[in-house]
C-alpha cells in the first residue's frame, strides 16, 4: 500500500520528497549566500550566511532533519566569503541586476487568473522598457516566485556590476518616478522615443481590444464612449498610425496612459531589490510554504502563454498521484479553486502540496 500523507508529518514527507528529486537553479554557487526558513506561525526565522561548496552538498543539509526547512534562499549578491555574518564584511563582488514583481494573489478568483494577470506584466515591464534600456533577453532569466509575482534576473558579468545609482535610475525610468508629463504627446503626435514610447503601447493594446469594458479600465465614465468610437472609426485609427493624436484629448489620453502604467506596471514593481545588495531570494526550484507551490525557472517565451506556466508549475511540483487525509475540509486556489471535503483523497502531488499546506499552516509552532 503507497504512503498516506497527514498532517505535519505528511506535508514534511512531500517537502523531503520534493528535495530529492528537485533541480534547484543556483549559478556560481560558492559565492552566494544561502539561507534557510523555519517552519513558523509567521515564517520569520531564517538562517541566514550558510555556505555550501555544491548544490549535492546542500540538498543533503536540507535532507538531514526530519523536518525540512520551510524555504530556501540565496543571495543575489557574489560574495568572497559569504559565510561572514555581517554583509558589509563579506567581500561583495558583484550582484545580479533583479526586478521583482509582485501582486496579491487573493485579489484574483484563483491562481490560474493572478498568474495570467502577472504574467502580462512581466511581460510588459521586458516589452515597455528592458528592450529600449538595451538589455539581452537571451541573458534574462524568468522566474515564477511560488507565490505572489515573478522575478527577472541578468546575472551576467555585464550587470553584475552596475552600480547602485545606475540601478535606481533605471528601475525609477520603469516606474516612472519622477517622470516630468509635460515631455509627452506634444504636438497632438505619438512619439517612438524615450517615455513617449508608452502612449504607442497603451493605444496599440486598447485598438486590440476597444471594447467599452477595456477602455473604461483607464477613462472616465463620460469619456468611455467618446474614446470607443474614436478606436473603432477607421479614419481615426489610420491617422494613429500615421502618428496623429489630432482626434484626442491629450490631457484625457495622458491621464489614462499613466492610470494604465499605474495599475499594470508601477504598482507591481518594487524597487528595493534592484538596488539592494543583499537581497535574498527564493531558489527556483525550492517550495513556498504560503501556497505550496514550487518556485520555478522558466524561460522568456513562457511569457507568452499562461497555460505552458501552469504546465511547468505542475510538473516541478509533481503530477503523479499520490493519498493525502484531512481533518477538516480544504479549498486550494491552484490552478483553479477546489473544495476537498474532510476524508482522505487521491490527487496529483502539486495537489496534495496546496492541500497539505493550506490544511497545516494555521497550526505552526
Amino acid at each position: 500500500m503507497s504512503e498516506v500523507y497527514q498532517d505535519k508529518n505528511g506535508l514534511f514527507g512531500l517537502y523531503r520528497h520534493h528535495y530529492e528529486h528537485a533541480t534547484l537553479h543556483i549559478t556560481d554557487m560558492p559565492r552566494r549566500e544561502i539561507a534557510t526558513q523555519e517552519f513558523s506561525q509567521q515564517l520569520r526565522a531564517f538562517s541566514r550566511a550558510q555556505y555550501f561548496v555544491t548544490k549535492s552538498a546542500l540538498v543533503e543539509d536540507l535532507l538531514e532533519n526530519t523536518r525540512p526547512p520551510a524555504g530556501l534562499f540565496c543571495s543575489t549578491a557574489y560574495y568572497l566569503d559569504p559565510n561572514e555574518t555581517k554583509p558589509t564584511k563579506r567581500g561583495l563582488v558583484g550582484y545580479d541586476f533583479v526586478i521583482d514583481l509582485d501582486d496579491d494573489a487573493l485579489a484574483y478568483e484563483d491562481r490560474y487568473d493572478f498568474i495570467d494577470a502577472m504574467r502580462k506584466k512581466t511581460k510588459a515591464v521586458v516589452d515597455r522598457f528592458l528592450k529600449d534600456l538595451g538589455f539581452d533577453e537571451d541573458l534574462m532569466l524568468v522566474d515564477f516566485s511560488g507565490n505572489k509575482g515573478f522575478h527577472l534576473t541578468f546575472d551576467d558579468e555585464k550587470y553584475r556590476n552596475l552600480d547602485q545609482s545606475d540601478r535606481r535610475q533605471i528601475i525609477d525610468y520603469i516606474i516612472g518616478n519622477k517622470l516630468d508629463r509635460d515631455i509627452l504627446l506634444v504636438n497632438n503626435k505619438l512619439s517612438h522615443y524615450g517615455w513617449n514610447k508608452q502612449a504607442v503601447f497603451f493605444l496599440e493594446d486598447l485598438l486590440k481590444d476597444p471594447s467599452k469594458e477595456s477602455i473604461e479600465k483607464y477613462f472616465t465614465k463620460n469619456k468611455v464612449k467618446k474614446i470607443n468610437s474614436l478606436l473603432t472609426d477607421p479614419a481615426v485609427i489610420a491617422r494613429l498610425s500615421a502618428g496623429s493624436l489630432v482626434d484626442f484629448d491629450t490631457k484625457v489620453l495622458k491621464l489614462a496612459m499613466m492610470k494604465e502604467h499605474r495599475l499594470n506596471i508601477k504598482r507591481v514593481v518594487d524597487k528595493k531589490p534592484t538596488v539592494d545588495k543583499h537581497r535574498i531570494f527564493r531558489v527556483p526550484g525550492s517550495l513556498h510554504p504560503k501556497s505550496g507551490l514550487p518556485s520555478v525557472r522558466l524561460t522568456k517565451h513562457h511569457l507568452n502563454s499562461t497555460d505552458a506556466i501552469i504546465d511547468e508549475i505542475m510538473r516541478i511540483a509533481g503530477e503523479d498521484m499520490v493519498t493525502v487525509t484531512i481533518g477538516e475540509d480544504v479549498e486550494i486556489d491552484f490552478p483553479r479553486k477546489t473544495v476537498f471535503t474532510q476524508g482522505t483523497h487521491t490527487v496529483p502531488r502539486y495537489e496534495a502540496l496546496c492541500i497539505l499546506t493550506k490544511e497545516c499552516k494555521k497550526h505552526w509552532n
